[in-house]
């Protein structure tokens, strides 16, 4: 997935015959897959229902806290290159020792434009903005204990996609490279407000840093290598896989600040049919700020475009056409 508080909200048939899927996220012949850790840089029609995440939290020592999350998104377009999104999603924090916190994630909406699409060099680009709203998860005592931030923020994010169909190398054209950037902008800032009269320890306000959050993709699809480099004679199975690399990572954009550089990667693979892509990935910790062991992300998604053709599948604008 581009967020505050990304690696708490990282927390979430039959094959159908291989179709072109025209409107999934195309840049020419190749297609940018919907990524589990950061956002694709396509505007479209669709939802994650769910994405399952569990991940083991940083420790001391001992037994490792462990968080699950099952969260949802659901994407719109408006016109054909401008829409929105929604995320939210339900977590559990268990935690030995102790009784095991859960409760929802804060939402966060997004709008998003996609201002440019190169087929010829397979580039795609989009920018947005996403808010966060405080207090519309859990809050008070559970939802710090869960991360959810006691300040809104907003984040301009840039959304991008760029195939190599134009490497003269054919088996290397299969190959994509997506990213997102984002800085995020906090209502209210984090200050100081004095000092604890036992420890000396700073006190802080309700308030959170603003800071830096982004990621990248590799892709190798399969579905491009059949029709653009070479036909194998592989299964039908095998044509609609993806495997993926994947890297998110966050970091403080000003003082003072609670938190530090965060980093996450993801390898797996995706499996996209018509109407729906399936994706589960391994979550390794690129620190010890991130994670104290391995984790797993698996996500199931729709295409609304397939399912719903002549409604919740086209942009809202043709709807009173």
């Amino acid at each position: 997935m581009h967020h505050s508080k990304f690696l708490t909200a990282l927390a979430g048939a039959c094959l159908l015959p291989l179709q072109p899927v025209l409107a999934h996220g195309f840049a020419g012949p190749h297609m940018f897959i919907s990524t589990l850790l950061i956002d694709d840089p396509n505007v479209a029609d669709e939802a994650s229902l769910p994405t399952f995440t569990w991940l083991p939290q940083p420790n001391s020592g001992g037994p490792a806290p462990e968080i699950y999350n099952l969260n949802f998104e659901f994407d719109k377009r408006i016109t054909e290159d401008f829409g929105f999104a929604v995320n939210d999603g339900y977590q559990w924090l268990r935690q030995p020792g102790a009784k095991t916190a859960n409760g929802w994630q804060n939402l966060t909406a997004t709008l998003k434009y996609k201002p440019l699409v190169n087929a010829e060099h397979e580039f795609m680009l989009s920018i947005g903005v996403s808010r966060q709203f405080a207090r519309t998860g859990a809050n008070g005592s559970n939802g710090a204990t869960l991360g959810n931030n006691d300040s809104s923020s907003t984040a301009p994010t840039l959304y991008w996609g760029k195939g190599f169909g134009d490497l003269p190398i054919g088996y290397l054209r299969p190959l994509a490279l997506t990213g997102t950037l984002a800085y995020q902008i906090a209502d209210t800032k984090l200050k100081v407000i004095g000092s604890g009269p036992d420890t000396g320890n700073a006190l802080f306000n309700s308030g959170i840093a603003n800071q830096w959050n982004g990621g990248l993709s590799l892709q190798y699809s399969m579905r491009y290598l059949q029709p653009q480099v070479k036909d194998l004679g592989l299964p039908e199975f095998i044509n609609r896989l993806t495997p993926v690399a994947e890297l998110a990572w966050s970091s403080p954009a000003s003082k003072p600040t609670q938190s530090s550089a965060q980093y996450l990667f993801g390898i797996g693979v995706n499996y996209t049919a018509q109407a729906y892509a399936l994706a589960v990935e391994a979550l390794i910790p690129g620190n010890r700020q991130t994670g104290s062991h391995v984790g797993v992300i698996a996500q199931f998604h729709l295409y609304f475009d397939d399912l719903f053709p002549n409604s919740l599948g086209k942009p809202v604008v043709i709807w009173f056409e």
